[in-house]
């Protein structure tokens, strides 16, 4: 990964935590078997995420390209104004929650879910000139938001099971069958834009020598950012319909690790190739 591209890639991996785990808590709040002290808890720390995310946009000098990669910067300050509303809802949806206010705790959980899935399509915007269209970027960034979400709030979810060992076990269920969904999304997504010729290849300063199938980084992101991950979540299904909580907790916390730095290859890999992969 070149050194210029490293304050987007943060903000992507920052806006797809905060969104992405967002949207899988109000998920999981309306649905049910959740505790409110964890969904006071996932809403502060989207919030966290979210001020991070803010704060990653507040240093990045914007410009027309990322040491070669074009974007289109008209959509940077859209993109992060929707931020600021996914922060400011989801403030409200902690503070609401404390207060026992659920159901305004819930709308403004869908509201700062609908602001960032804006975002994401604002970012996907801006991303989108060199590769083959909006949806290449647009998918890859959707399917990476519901990934980081899903294994995040799972794991954290996971916790609650150390201390309250009569919770039901179907939420965690539920969870693991939306980080694969999750997952196998990346996964189609990845091979799409593997085979779909990109539109302007970038011109880096320090280009990489090596053509993108005889690149490392991509053997990488597949191995440790799909496959792993898709092993560790359905060993996690298993372990959860056995009401092994501990273990599925374990296997959470190495597949968020995986999913993490299965995205951030994915970054590096589309800054230098055009491929959202």
């Amino acid at each position: 990964m070149n050194v210029a591209a490293l304050p987007y890639t943060l903000l992507i991996i920052l806006a797809e935590m905060s969104i992405g785990s967002l949207l899988i808590t109000v998920a999981s709040d309306l649905r049910g078997g959740v505790t409110r002290g964890f969904v006071m808890t996932m809403a502060f720390v989207v919030a966290i995420f979210a001020g991070l995310a803010l704060w990653t946009a507040a240093s990045i000098h914007i410009g027309s390209d990322v040491d070669g990669y074009p974007i289109d910067p008209d959509w940077f300050d859209p993109a992060r104004n929707m931020i600021i509303v996914v922060l400011a809802f989801s403030i409200v949806y902690t503070l609401a929650v404390f207060m026992g206010w659920d159901p305004v705790g819930r709308i403004a959980g869908i509201l700062g879910s609908v602001a960032g899935l804006l975002a994401v399509g604002l970012l996907a915007g801006m991303f989108a000139p060199p590769t083959w269209g909006y949806p290449a970027v647009f998918l890859a960034l959707l399917a990476g938001t519901l990934a980081m979400g899903a294994v995040s709030v799972s794991m954290t979810w996971g916790h609650w099971y150390l201390t309250e060992g009569a919770l039901p076990s179907w939420p965690l269920r539920d969870l693991a069958l939306i980080l694969l969904g999750s997952l196998v999304l990346q996964s189609l997504v990845l091979t799409l834009n593997l085979i779909v010729p990109v539109r302007q290849v970038p011109s880096p300063e320090s280009p990489v020598d090596v053509s993108l199938l005889a690149n490392p980084a991509l053997y990488l992101r597949i191995g440790v950012g799909l496959v792993f991950p898709l092993i560790l979540a359905v060993l996690s299904l298993r372990t959860t319909q056995i009401r092994a909580m501990q273990s599925a907790t374990g296997l959470l916390y190495i597949c968020m690790g995986a999913v993490f730095a299965g995205e951030v290859l994915a970054k590096g890999l589309m800054f230098i190739t055009g491929r959202p992969v």
